[in-house]
């Protein structure tokens, strides 16, 4: 059974995907302007690229492959997972570690008045 979470999400992240396309596919179109040839190029094939990626992978691929694949799109080798870093961008294992700190000086704290 396909959850309802990916469509979702990509209904939420639609918005950001296309205000990002289209400020990027503008910047990009504004090479096609110049007057060198070569940067004319670039700035097409990126434009066309930015509408490409955006409306036809991120929108229904993305989402797709991710009902499709469910848990499994999120697996990560377990000699990959050795190999990177474990990241605490938030901050949660600092948090813990602190407050079994605090609660482990709390207990030495307590067993020194005992005596």
């Amino acid at each position: 059974m396909i959850s309802a979470a990916p469509l979702t999400n990509a209904n939420q992240a639609s918005r950001v995907v296309v205000a990002a396309a289209i400020i990027m596919v503008y910047v990009f179109a504004g090479f096609i302007f110049a007057h060198d040839f070569m940067i004319k190029q670039i700035g097409f094939a990126l434009a066309i690229g930015i509408l490409i990626d955006a409306f036809i992978v991120r929108m229904p691929l993305v989402p797709a492959v991710m009902a499709i694949f469910g848990d499994k799109a999120w697996w990560l080798p377990k000699w990959l997972d050795r190999l990177l870093p474990n990241l605490d961008v938030e901050g949660d294992k600092l948090i813990a570690q602190l407050k079994d700190q605090e609660s482990t000086s709390k207990i030495k704290s307590s067993s020194r008045k005992a005596y």
